[in-house]
């Protein structure tokens, strides 16, 4: 299995989340649960059950952020070149559809956030955007929608502004 890519910025993000989870969350709902079941009969408790459910669900998402500490590739974006697209870019393209200018910023898989215009460098547009020049012209498709796209800026994304 390939370790996927993940800027210094979102893996710190994830090892405090996943710090925060395993020394304040669940040792605060084992503590509720255990207040809980001295309040009599388990099965019919409404806050033990809740506080077990909960404490399964950090759990869950314990495992889920252990994986990608432990299976990715940490990129420090300062450290490499942005006059081409590359991972860490922040990238103005112009829409030659509809003329409209898009700004994206490409980053890993698992710090993708299209509110934030954050795509990740494994999809379709991550992928052809990757090693582009301000100028170029690109192309890709989405459901057999044809997009076309030109380059109209490329730098490093400024991931410090975001903490």
């Amino acid at each position: 299995m390939q370790n996927e890519l993940i800027t210094t910025y979102g893996y710190k993000k994830i090892v405090t989340e996943f710090k925060q989870l395993l020394e304040i969350e669940k040792p605060h709902w084992v503590k509720e649960k255990e207040i809980a079941a001295q309040h009599g009969d388990r099965s019919e408790n409404a806050e033990y059950i809740s506080a077990k459910e909960m404490i399964r669900n950090i759990d869950k998402r314990l495992r889920f952020l252990d994986k990608i500490i432990n299976n990715s590739d940490v990129i420090d974006v300062d450290n490499i070149p942005h006059e081409k697209v590359n991972f860490g870019s922040q990238v103005k393209v112009l829409d030659l559809n509809t003329d409209e200018e898009k700004i994206y910023i490409i980053v890993g898989t698992h710090e993708t956030n299209p509110n934030e215009n954050k795509i990740s460098n494994k999809s379709p547009l991550g992928r052809v955007l990757l090693g582009k020049e301000v100028g170029e012209e690109l192309e890709f498709s989405i459901n057999e929608h044809i997009h076309e796209y030109e380059i109209l800026e490329v730098q490093k994304y400024d991931f410090k502004a975001e903490c």
